[in-house]
């Protein structure tokens, strides 16, 4: 049972990494919608309207947001619990880090080309709103990770493999990263080393077996 992380820069080709690689290797799909139904499910029901309402919660760093992370946390390992999975974003890395049967992959792409694609892909004209759009979603995720996990997204020691869309395709980092998943070292399941030793609440595993069933 492998996990893979996939941390990406906006607009850089990783969503579509995580959601193709997840179809190859037939793993499930983990997305902050996911670990938001999670955390609804085990009742904390005031979680999208904080959300949706603050745009910089996460980068806060009051006991609120410090509970709500802590809580994110918790449903990343019981999802790496479960196993055969792929989960985006969200600082998985930093959670799931020392694992041996967990891949943490980084994808990137020049600042150029992903404005490029932002463009493209919503639509607009506007070069201006579109750089500066891509700079705040980069600012914002590099403040989440500094404040909560101390760590920076340009930090290639915290990943097993950086991929730059901008020098291969995405198909081409595809295959890369489903290759890599199949190489791992699996230990022994009763090793501190592996993900099947992570110690989980049980109403919150139902809660995340019950969602990832129900997203497909």
């Amino acid at each position: 049972m492998g996990v893979i992380t996939i941390s990406r820069e906006p607009c850089s080709g990783g969503s579509w990494i995580a959601e193709a690689a997840a179809t190859e290797l037939g793993y499930r799909l983990a997305n902050k919608k996911c670990i938001e139904e999670v955390l609804v499910q085990y009742g904390m029901v005031g979680l999208k309207i904080a959300y949706d309402s603050m745009p910089t919660f996460w980068t806060r760093f009051d006991d609120e947001t410090k509970r709500l992370v802590c809580m994110f946390d918790r449903v990343v390992l019981a999802m790496a619990r479960l196993g055969d999975l792929v989960i985006v974003g969200r600082g998985a890395f930093k959670v799931l880090s020392g694992f041996r049967d967990v891949l943490n992959v980084r994808i990137k792409a020049p600042f150029e080309r992903r404005v490029s694609t932002f463009i493209e892909r919503y639509g607009t004209r506007d070069i201006s709103a579109a750089e500066s759009a891509i700079r705040e979603a980069d600012r914002l995720r590099s403040l989440y990770l500094e404040i909560h996990y101390g760590t920076r997204l340009d930090s290639a020691e915290d990943f097993d493999l950086v991929l730059d869309t901008g020098k291969i395709s995405p198909a081409s980092a595809l295959s890369l990263v489903v290759r890599a998943a199949r190489a791992l070292s699996f230990p022994d399941p009763a090793e501190p080393a592996s993900t099947a030793s992570i110690a989980v609440d049980g109403i919150l595993l139902e809660a995340v077996r019950k969602v990832l069933a129900e997203s497909g």
